[in-house]
């Protein structure tokens, strides 16, 4: 692991991936421009990944290749029960490892099925200013698939880790300053996915038990129906944000 003292300023791209070989070209040749390193981390990965990664790194110096070989519980309903049966198998273990290996001043929680737009350049010229930066995107079939929420963030292990949720796995952190993107920065093609063509697709935050926690660590969670609290206090974040961004222009 890289100290923080060291990191020189950019951004590390993080890729947990399994199955990926439909759009993990894209999705990294999208984002080439923006990010400083790809740390793609192999999971169970049983399809032509990785050896389209192989053939990628060999022209494409900034993709770097690892394995986590524990096998993690699904995202979804029983997520949290299955982590307390085998804390092994947890998300937020696999994440925090990931994170781990990344060497630049800022991380960011990328997926192999994201494809980038034009407009995530921006980003760059705000890690300086900013701790935490959020954005989103569209679903390439118009399905919720997609969340507002901070995916770029100053990499510093006592102020941001992942841990285990009802559903999956949520970022905590202490930071202050944030940024939000308002417009859409990638495309999400998760559903046209061939694992997807015969699946039926629904919002896995509909089947919470649990409150979704505050991203503070030292918040509290919010006092809301749990299936409505991801959707409200994304419309609150956003109009606060697009308010704060104002100001400082």
């Amino acid at each position: 692991m890289i100290s923080k003292k060291m990191r020189p300023i950019g951004i590390s791209a993080v890729l947990r991936c399994k199955n990926e070989e439909e759009y993990i070209t894209a999705s990294i040749l999208s984002a080439y421009r923006v990010f400083d390193e790809f740390i793609v981390v192999l999971n169970d990965s049983t399809d032509s990944t990785r050896g389209i990664l192989a053939d990628l790194s060999k022209t494409y110096a900034k993709i770097q290749v690892y394995e986590y070989n524990q096998a993690c519980s699904p995202a979804g309903v029983g997520y949290l029960d299955k982590v307390r049966q085998d804390p092994d198998t947890s998300l937020s273990k696999y994440y925090n490892w990931s994170f781990r290996l990344s060497k630049f001043s800022h991380v960011c929680k990328w997926d192999g099925d994201m494809v980038a737009l034009p407009t995530l350049s921006q980003v760059r010229d705000l890690l300086t200013l900013h701790d935490l930066i959020l954005f989103d995107g569209y679903d390439a079939v118009g399905e919720h698939t997609t969340e507002l929420e901070p995916r770029i963030y100053r990499y510093d292990p006592e102020k941001t880790f992942y841990e285990d949720w009802d559903l999956y796995e949520v970022l905590k952190h202490n930071y202050s300053t944030s940024y939000c993107v308002e417009e859409k920065c990638y495309v999400h093609m998760k559903l046209v996915k061939r694992e997807w063509q015969h699946k039926p697709w629904s919002n896995p935050n509909d089947y919470a038990t649990e409150a979704f926690p505050a991203p503070n660590r030292n918040g509290s969670d919010l006092p809301v129906p749990v299936r409505f609290v991801r959707s409200f206090a994304g419309v609150i974040w956003r109009a606060f944000v697009r308010v704060m961004n104002r100001e400082r222009t």
